[in-house]
């Protein structure tokens, strides 16, 4: 009896089993085909379609930069070691064309210094051979006072006339201001230009002349310039021991004087 009832029971669960089974195959089956919506039509499931994709435009392959390669530098022109050597030679070039203009300078001076020796000798020989005496230049009577401002302005004409080398024009100019009485402030110092003159056209007996005048003016600034000049005039003449006398005498009357390092070196 009890296996029957358990038998019952077992028959009764399998079948509700079964029965559960099916009911729930049936609800799926129902849902896959077919979906109800609000408004009570049936619509079909969507089926399973191809997504569609968005194909991407194929890229180009990039296309890969190449390095630049700097192209080798072509040096135009000399390279920096021969203009070195040119600069060498140039300054080496220089420096000998120096000392030959050096030694030129030498020669000029030493050819100079023979002109100048010529000429005092050609000047004593042509002193010796004239007959008639120079010309005494006598001194005029003081002229106490100062001079106008024309008569000065007439002086600095003749300086000027002497100093562009018209030295005949400038000795008529100064021979024309003592003549016409200009003062002893400015009358030493005509005598003096008056001598200058008279010794750049080598008459040096008559540039002595006036020379030796500038030395009786007592108050002059020119008394020393003119005794060196008398002492030149003398060694250009070629009276060496009348030159050297003048020359000590500048020293022993004006030892402070400019000239006295050129009397020095004559006397000895």
């Amino acid at each position: 009896m009890v296996r029957l009832t358990s038998l019952r029971i077992f028959v009764v669960i399998s079948l509700l089993s079964i029965g559960y089974i099916g009911c729930g195959g049936s609800e799926e089956t129902m849902a896959e085909d077919e979906m109800v919506t609000d408004t009570g039509i049936a619509e079909e499931t969507p089926q399973d379609q191809p997504q569609e994709t968005t194909e991407e435009p194929a890229q180009e392959p990039a296309v890969q930069e190449q390095p630049i390669q700097e192209q080798p530098v072509i040096q135009e022109g000399p390279t920096k070691e021969q203009l070195q050597a040119d600069l060498d030679a140039i300054k080496s070039e220089n420096m000998q064309l120096k000392d030959e203009n050096s030694s030129l300078q030498q020669t000029n001076k030493d050819f100079s210094t023979k002109i100048s020796d010529l000429e005092a000798a050609n000047a004593a020989l042509a002193n010796s051979s004239k007959k008639a005496e120079p010309v005494k230049v006598q001194k005029r009577q003081a002229i106490a006072g100062k001079s106008s401002s024309d008569e000065i302005r007439a002086y600095e004409s003749a300086i000027s006339i002497a100093k562009s080398r018209n030295y005949r024009d400038a000795i008529g100019e100064l021979q024309t201001l003592l003549n016409s009485g200009i003062k002893d402030d400015y009358a030493d110092n005509c005598h003096y230009w008056m001598g200058e003159c008279n010794f750049q056209l080598k008459d040096y007996s008559q540039a002595i002349q006036h020379f030796q005048l500038v030395q009786g003016y007592r108050f002059s600034e020119k008394r020393d310039d003119a005794q060196i000049m008398i002492a030149q005039s003398y060694e250009r003449l070629g009276d060496k021991q009348k030159s050297k006398t003048e020359y000590q005498k500048l020293l022993d009357m004006y030892p402070t004087s400019e000239y006295a390092k050129r009397a020095r070196a004559k006397v000895k």
